[in-house]
């Protein structure tokens, strides 16, 4: 790497090999500051002179300077919340300062944090200053103070957690997997696909959410008897019961014991409309005069749909309980404009 006063060389291990530095302090007299030459540095021989650090000190206790991070933030209460800074001085008096940026291009966002850090705005990436503070800031606050770190934070441009589509994601799961932002700090659920793409730390806050409604009238309308079995439920046991009646009358007509033999005349005919009787009779459970018929199958038959009908009543009797005791437990909203939500 050819740099402006010569070659910059670096090992395998990232150290610098050959290097040539005019060493200046920037140094403040009289309410002006200038730069001050200390010394040079060619390779091993590294000769500065005094410095003069902040605060007219020849001497500090800072070995290294402190890191500087990018994190990204998007509003949302009580973790993170955003207002305009004070109208008189245009500071934020007590919250954290942040910058909004309304761009997605990692470029502009890092050139708008330096402009901002050095006070200056440029046209060209522009910022608005905001004033964050809650429940998330305060950690990261803690943090920083603990780990000794400063950092520009930032809310994302389309206020927008991360959705994944097609491998394509936005929010603030693209700024991280960008690298626009070292670190996002918000009401971040942690979710499968979120994991497979970026890091989280281990959860802070588990939430738990309760709706409160208005009761609903009790009231039930004119089919309310229907709804314990569903329409295909209802259309198969009227099928069966036509079936059956139609196969007795077929039967009865066909066999030579019963009560219409080909060839002799009874004066009680076993028709349609008594099987229909029957079967009609039995499955809703009412006692009335029927013609029985003689034939055997026709018998079987009969003796077969009284028995399917004691499993349709009995399930029919629990599902008619277990609705109207449930009908009003459960409750189903549209939308979030609901009446019962609203009020």
């Amino acid at each position: 790497m050819t740099g402006v006063l010569g070659d910059i060389v670096f090992d395998n291990r990232g150290k610098l090999k050959v290097n040539s530095f005019i060493v200046q302090n920037l140094v403040y007299q009289e309410d002006q500051r200038f730069w001050r030459k200390i010394g040079h540095i060619h390779g091993e021989d590294v000769s500065p002179f005094g410095i003069i650090w902040p605060g007219e000190s020849i001497s500090s206790s800072l070995a290294y300077g402190k890191k500087r991070y990018r994190i990204v933030t998007n509003p949302v209460k009580p973790f993170v919340m955003d207002e305009d800074p004070h109208a008189d001085y245009g500071k934020c008096a007590k919250a954290t300062t942040c910058v909004y940026i309304n761009t997605t291009s990692k470029h502009d966002i890092i050139t708008a944090l330096r402009d901002y850090e050095n006070g200056m705005k440029n046209e060209s990436f522009p910022y608005i200053i905001k004033c964050c503070r809650g429940l998330s800031l305060d950690l990261l606050n803690r943090l920083a103070s603990d780990l000794d770190f400063d950092y520009n934070l930032y809310i994302v441009s389309d206020r927008t957690y991360g959705n994944g589509t097609n491998g394509t994601w936005n929010g603030m799961v693209r700024e991280l997997m960008a690298g626009t932002a070292h670190m996002a700090v918000a009401a971040f659920s942690i979710t499968l696909p979120r994991l497979k793409v970026i890091d989280f730390t281990s959860p802070y806050f588990f939430s738990g959410f309760s709706v409160l409604y208005s009761e609903k009238q009790r009231a039930s309308n004119m089919q309310a008897f229907l709804e314990p079995f569903d329409i295909p439920v209802w259309f198969a046991i009227i099928v069966s019961a036509t079936i059956a009646a139609i196969a007795m009358g077929i039967f009865e007509w066909n066999s030579p014991f019963g009560l219409n033999p080909w060839g002799k005349k009874r004066k009680q005919n076993y028709t349609l409309a008594s099987g229909m009787t029957m079967v009609y009779s039995v499955l809703f459970g009412h006692t009335v005069k029927t013609k029985s018929p003689k034939a055997w199958p026709s018998k079987v038959m009969q003796n077969f749909w009284a028995f399917s009908c004691i499993f349709i009543i009995a399930s029919y009797t629990a599902n008619l309980a277990a609705f109207i005791a449930g009908k009003h437990a459960g409750l189903f909203y549209s939308n979030i404009h609901d009446s019962r939500v609203s009020t």
